[in-house]
């Protein structure tokens, strides 16, 4: 087991009564002391010395919201990963590109993601996609990934006619004259694509999911909430963990009602929740849900909840959960010691699931517990306070703040101030499937440099580390670097707090430790 002295370098704790060190005594995966640097050298007799030149520590990286197996797969191209298409005949080429050369593996195309701002309705059509490459199933996902566009072979085979049922959790764009799907499926209408298409065998989720904790390490990511925890991406962690090549904590929310997560019938879904202990394992925790109030806030198919300017009450015709149904839930979750992340991109599904957990909180929650709210966009001025009183985590998520397009669809979304002064506690998400990678630094940038809701680079680093552990009930070993805990930390290639914003989104990763474990060095 590692017996080191890691010093010649500037350490940022997130340890409020210690925010700085000089050096730092790792031994058995755990921080033995931490603090001046000639104590520790002289008080580590027989440990290794570890030089690190001068270089920043701060603690790794937590991404409170990803999907780890669906984005590895993309970028192991299981699906077309699109180039940013601005015209049709650039779309046409990238699926033809993507075909010629996967033609003999794939029966399917799933591709993403466009941009609906560009390719309205009237431009991409069903129609237009069914000459594209005919006789292939084609399924092509817009950049909030809540919609698609399908061709004609794609519906036949999913069973998607004018007669399916179009509902506010599965919306079918319909032709006014004739009935006919249009190829715009919204919400739940596109999983039944998917679970008509072939799906990946357990060793290619196990070898896709590797190379995405693998990925994330790069970054500095050590631990995770992973929001779309099936059943297969379950087997996949707990089969790397086993064979102990898993190199992040994984915090699992299992999917309830949530089919563009789960990709399955409810019924699958309530058996993962049921059969959940029997995917845990050292680094892989099953004691989470997802839930899913709403679609999306981006622009220019909004499916979320709002408020009425009037009466300041939810406007509940894209509510997609039965809000009685769902506060009895949570209390049986709570009950049975489960963190639920409720999915909220509009002012009144906040309001909503603030509601939900208030109605449940006399249920007494296991210490160090917290429901959170995913994505949390936009929160009136009303309920930002609520989040500290009822002990409901803000997750912020996805961090796509600082990309121009999205900040087009999204407008003027996040209050990190605004919350952090109401006592919020706020975490952050990549939400990666929407940035093409889970890098966080671009987005602290972000959050630095978001106008008046900008906050100081120290809150936006506890967002990023010791609120994370917070949010999963882990503070007590990770998320700063204190004596006691995991030795969990990253090494940058440049001292943040002597950068400018545009430096500190440029910021690389030179060493990722997870528990004493060097998962990941940088070589150039």
């Amino acid at each position: 087991m590692s017996n080191i002295v890691y010093y010649n370098t500037k350490i940022y704790t997130v340890n409020e009564s210690q925010p700085w060190a000089e050096a730092m005594w790792v031994k058995a995966g755990k921080i033995l002391a931490i603090g001046d640097q000639d104590e520790l050298l002289a008080l580590a007799e027989g440990a290794e010395h570890y030089d690190l030149a001068g270089k920043m520590v701060m603690p790794g990286i937590h991404d409170a919201h990803t999907h780890l197996l669906k984005a590895a797969l993309r970028r192991l191209e299981y699906s077309c990963e699109l180039n940013d298409p601005q015209t049709l005949d650039e779309l046409a080429q990238q699926l033809k590109t993507y075909w010629a050369k996967y033609a003999s593996e794939r029966t399917w195309i799933f591709a993403g993601l466009y941009n609906p701002l560009i390719f309205t309705a009237d431009i991409l059509t069903r129609e237009w996609l069914d000459q594209v490459i005919p006789h292939v199933p084609i399924v092509i996902h817009d950049f909030s990934f809540h919609n698609v566009m399908a061709n004609s072979l794609a519906l036949e085979l999913a069973g998607i006619t004018r007669d399916t049922p179009s509902t506010i959790r599965a919306k079918i764009g319909k032709d006014p004259l004739t009935g006919e799907p249009t190829g715009i499926l919204r919400e739940g209408a596109w999983v039944k694509l998917y679970m008509a298409a072939p799906t990946e065998s357990a060793e290619q989720n196990k070898q896709a999911l590797k190379m995405a904790a693998s990925i994330c390490n790069q970054y500095g990511i050590t631990s995770t909430q992973e929001a779309s925890a099936t059943r297969p991406f379950l087997i996949a962690a707990q089969t790397l963990d086993e064979a102990q090549e898993l190199t992040l904590d994984l915090f699992c929310h299992l999917p309830w009602r949530a089919e563009v997560v789960s990709l399955s019938d409810r019924e699958e879904d309530e058996q993962v929740i049921a059969q959940r202990e029997q995917y845990a394992s050292k680094r892989v925790m099953v004691n989470g849900i997802k839930v899913m109030l709403d679609g999306t806030s981006m622009a220019p198919t909004f499916s979320h909840v709002p408020l009425d300017p009037v009466t300041d009450q939810p406007i509940t015709y894209n509510l997609l959960l039965d809000s009685n149904e769902l506060t009895e839930k949570i209390r049986e979750w709570t009950k049975a010691d489960l963190i639920v992340k409720a999915h909220c991109t509009g002012y009144g599904s906040v309001r909503i699931a603030l509601n939900n957990y208030e109605n449940a909180n006399y249920i007494e929650r296991k210490a160090g517990h917290f429901h959170d709210i995913a994505h949390a966009h936009y929160v009136s001025l009303k309920d930002r306070p609520r989040f500290g009183e009822l002990g409901i985590i803000a997750e912020m998520s996805p961090a796509i703040w600082h990309i121009p397009e999205y900040q087009q669809a999204l407008g003027k979304a996040y209050d990190f101030r605004s919350l952090y002064e109401a006592g919020a506690i706020m975490t952050v998400g990549t939400d990666w499937l929407l940035p093409p990678t889970p890098n966080l630094f671009p987005a602290l940038a972000g959050i630095l440099q978001h106008g008046d809701e900008s906050v100081p680079l120290e809150v936006a680093l506890q967002m990023m580390t010791l609120n994370g552990a917070i949010a999963i009930g882990h503070r007590h070993r990770t998320g700063s670097l204190e004596m006691g805990k995991d030795a969990t930390f990253i090494v940058l290639d440049r001292n943040i707090f002597e950068s400018t914003v545009e430096e500190i989104a440029a910021t690389q990763v030179i060493t990722t430790v997870l528990q004493g474990q060097h998962v990941f060095q940088r070589t150039s």
